[in-house]
This record gives structure tokens, C-alpha cells and sequence, in this order.
């Protein structure tokens, strides 16, 4: 009788435990990608590889991503124990330079880790360098013309062309050295600002066409502070 008793209490307590411990577990393969070295203005695809290695369905609520980056979940939102999905990652590179690191959020019901944390990460290449960036042309005297020069630097590998550049505002001109360059070939832009009286700032900028580059243009913000003195 005795023996019965505690066989009855050990399957008791044993059940108790497998139910506590049966969980859902979320783990991704490779929860970062490295994407190297793309120019500006392509996009880098990626999927993820979900398992649920849990002895419980995982259930995905849903999926975030940090600006840039858009990530969709091309598996059900439901798997087994052992069952595997997908999970899409598409980053867009047009308005990013340099080292960038995009992060990725999964909501589960995964009771240790409820929101899984993805990385995709890599370095942004200008197609197009511009040096300077932007520029600032201190303090003029209105209706006195201010010269200056912006370099425009082929880094792909590809001959690039430019078009006809153009500024939004009638007294900065601009003109370029020539209209195609090679692979580490460099553009001469010149610009000229002629302030008109009655401001005191000026803010425009210059607009310069090269087939390649995000939205086929270059924008090269230009400022300048206007006083007669």
C-alpha cells in the first residue's frame, strides 16, 4: 500500500514539473548578418531562420524594425515544438553612409526572452564623395559675388555622367569642369552666390544630376550670413 502511495505521489510531482517547465522557446540561427560593404542606394536582402526549441507552440505577435529597415515574417506565426519559419529582412541604403547597425524586434510568447533582438549591420559607400559636404560661406556684402568650389569624386566602378546642374535660388549660379568622369576621376563644381540686399541669410542649394546615385542627384546644402559690414 505503501509503495502505491508514493508511486501515486511521485506521478504526481512529475507531472506538476513537466507543466512547468513546457515552454515555448524562440532561437534564431544567426541573429546577425554582416552585409560587408554595399553603395549607397542598394538594398540588402536577408532571412532569418526562426526555431522554436521549446516544447510548446511559440506564437510570433508581431515584428519590428528600426528606421531603414522593414522585416516580415514569411512564415506562419504559429510553430510546433521543432518547427522552423522565416523572417525577411530588407534594409534600403539611399539615405545612410558610413557604418550603420539596424536592430530587428520579434514579439513571442516566449516566456524567458518575449522579445528577441535581430542585428543586420555592414558599411554604407558614397558612390559619389563630395568634398565639402556643405557649404558655408561665412559673412557677404550683398549684391558682391562669393566664389566657391565643391570636388565630386567617382568611388564606384563605373563611369558615372552628370547633367546639367541647377540651384534653387536665381543668384547662386553654378557650372561643372566636365560631364562625365571615370573611377576615381574627380569634378570640379563652381558655384557663385550674389546676395541680394534686404536679406540677412541666405539658405539654398546646389542640384547636381548624376546617374547613379540615390534619386539621380546630389542636393549640396549652401549657406551664408548677409550683412553691408
Amino acid at each position: 500500500m505503501r509503495t502505491l502511495f508514493w508511486l501515486v505521489m511521485i506521478s504526481f510531482f512529475g507531472l506538476g514539473s513537466s507543466n512547468v517547465l513546457a515552454a515555448p522557446v524562440l532561437q534564431v540561427t544567426e541573429p546577425k548578418f554582416d552585409f560587408g560593404e554595399v553603395y549607397q542606394g542598394d538594398k540588402v536582402l536577408h532571412v532569418f531562420q526562426l526555431v522554436n526549441e521549446g516544447n510548446e507552440d511559440l506564437l510570433i505577435d508581431r515584428v519590428k524594425s528600426s528606421c531603414g529597415c522593414t522585416a516580415v515574417l514569411v512564415s506562419e506565426k504559429k510553430l510546433s515544438p521543432g518547427g522552423k519559419g522565416e523572417l525577411q529582412a530588407n534594409f534600403d541604403s539611399s539615405r545612410f553612409r558610413g557604418e550603420v547597425s539596424k536592430t530587428i524586434y520579434v514579439y513571442s510568447n516566449d516566456p524567458v526572452n518575449p522579445v528577441k533582438q535581430l542585428h543586420i549591420q555592414g558599411k554604407v559607400l558614397e558612390l559619389v564623395a563630395v568634398e565639402p559636404a556643405q557649404i558655408n560661406l561665412g559673412r557677404v556684402k550683398p549684391g558682391e559675388p562669393v566664389k566657391s568650389n565643391v570636388s565630386l569624386r567617382n568611388q564606384g566602378e563605373t563611369p558615372l555622367t552628370i547633367g546639367v546642374p541647377r540651384s534653387t535660388a536665381t543668384e547662386l549660379k553654378v557650372k561643372i569642369s566636365k560631364t562625365a568622369f571615370n573611377p576615381g576621376e574627380t569634378v570640379n563644381v563652381e558655384l557663385q552666390l550674389t546676395p541680394k540686399p534686404g536679406q540677412s541669410r541666405f539658405s539654398g542649394y546646389i542640384l547636381v544630376p548624376v546617374n547613379g546615385v540615390p534619386k539621380n542627384e546630389l542636393r549640396i546644402p549652401v549657406y551664408a550670413t548677409i550683412a553691408d559690414q
